[in-house]
């Protein structure tokens, strides 16, 4: 593939609508920052590329730690708007004298390889060319709080990144508006098209998955596509890679627990499996302390400690004892978190992975079992943040999202349930000891 001669990155706005306490490509999906997925997608596909990455000029040391430092990407200050921080990426990329670039959100992560192509192939024989999909929502012009007119849908469009342009003839067109005009501008093609009112701008067909993260329900969805898009390539690549491994399950003595040793060892894995039945209750820290040293000391080295224990008291909460609400939070939240805690040291020093379960009702609670289903989406969140707060130490935090499984503790909850209708614990645990064998990090994955 031709690739284009320069890449400006625009990663310089303050996130203002998304809220929170960081620029939304700052936010870490999926174990990485938006704005390195993005830097990823677009490198993938124009490895030779020369690329400008526009950030707020408080935050140029967080990016330099974030993209490779090579001899092709620039980072310098945005400005005080969009163009004013596209034209800082054009100025830092003149003194190379490109010949074309390519314009990019780096909130829009999911940019595919078939636009990116489509892009660069239209520019070869067009001014400049726009990435636009179909609207699917009526248009309303609006004048003083009421309709003004509805045009027709067939050719209204909603435009995309990246947008691309013969370096020179956008450069000309910057000088030309000048400075202190930007600010009337929300991308490159209506610069261009002031300048060049007869222009042509090639569109070239866009992608719904091409979304720009800017609001709170972005962030959900981006999370549910990183989700989604990894679990494709699970079923395109399904082997385990356990070969060698030290591994270390609690919760490893019956139900999912039980069926991941047995396949681990089956694929070549060294596996101790702790929990209440041989002396480790996880909701005594010095238990959980105690067995990962003795793991340690027997294994050498853990490369994977998973955490598959659960207690589920199931009934309304006003009927169950005080006894019975402690326990589940002990349990399922207070040893999630001492296990995490003593896991940080050993699987610091292999770049291993720590591997939670939660619940399929994380997302939604149910009635009869509010504390375990609360526990379990703590998990969620314990998971996602850990992942943040460890990847500097190369250490990957995941989830297992199972669905009903025909285990012990669920058939002592739920005596009347069809067997036939829950999922065997091996096929539960083949899928996590898969996930075991990939890079990814801070994903939750349904099995």
């Amino acid at each position: 593939m031709r690739e284009i001669t320069a890449v400006v990155l625009l990663a310089g706005g303050s996130g203002s609508r998304l809220g929170g306490d960081q620029p939304k490509q700052f936010i870490r999906l999926a174990g990485k920052p938006v704005l390195v997925h993005t830097y990823e997608a677009l490198r993938r596909q124009l490895p030779y590329a020369l690329f400008a990455i526009v950030a707020p000029i408080d935050a140029l040391a967080t990016v330099r730690s974030m993209i490779p430092a090579l001899d092709r990407n620039i980072i310098v200050s945005g400005g005080t708007s969009r163009q004013g921080s596209t034209l800082k990426g054009l100025k830092a990329l003149a003194p190379h004298c490109p010949q074309q670039v390519l314009i990019h959100d780096a909130a829009r992560p999911f940019i595919g390889a078939q636009i990116i192509t489509d892009v660069i192939d239209a520019l070869e024989s067009n001014e400049a060319v726009d990435v636009a999909i179909a609207t699917n929502d009526t248009i309303i012009v609006e004048r003083d709080g009421y309709i003004q007119s509805i045009p027709k849908r067939k050719h209204i469009l909603r435009g995309q990144t990246p947008q691309a342009f013969h370096f020179k003839t956008l450069v000309d067109c910057y000088e030309q508006i000048g400075e202190e005009r930007l600010h009337q501008f929300t991308d490159d093609c209506g610069i261009y098209l002031e300048c060049n009112p007869m222009g042509k701008i090639r569109i070239v067909q866009g992608d719904e998955e091409n979304i720009k993260i800017t609001h709170g329900l972005d962030l959900i969805l981006a999370d549910e596509m990183f989700r989604m898009r990894h679990s494709s390539a699970s079923k395109e690549h399904p082997g385990i890679d356990a070969r060698g491994k030290n591994v270390l399950i609690f919760g490893g003595t019956a139900g999912i627990g039980k069926a991941m040793s047995d396949i681990m060892t089956s694929a070549g894995a060294r596996v101790i499996s702790r929990s209440r039945s041989n002396g480790c209750d996880i909701s005594n820290e010095e238990h959980v302390r105690t067995a990962i040293a003795e793991a340690v000391q027997t294994l050498g080295s853990l490369d994977v400690i998973v955490n598959s224990a659960g207690l589920l008291k199931a009934g309304p909460l006003i009927d169950q004892t005080s006894e019975d609400i402690g326990a589940q939070i002990l349990v399922n939240l207070m040893g999630a978190a001492w296990i995490a805690k003593w896991s940080h040291e050993p699987l610091k020093a292999t770049k291993g992975m720590l591997l939670n379960f939660a619940s399929s009702s994380y997302t939604r609670g149910r009635a009869d079992h509010v504390i375990y289903g609360a526990t379990k989406a703590a998990i969620v969140n314990l998971t996602q943040g850990l992942s943040e707060e460890w990847a500097a130490d190369g250490i990957r935090v995941n989830c297992i999202i199972p669905g009903r499984t025909d285990t012990e503790m669920r058939r002592s909850n739920f005596q009347t349930e069809a067997q036939e209708t829950l999922s065997n614990p091996y096929q539960v645990a083949l899928g996590a000891a898969k996930a075991l064998s990939s890079t990814m990090n801070g994903q939750l994955e349904r099995v």
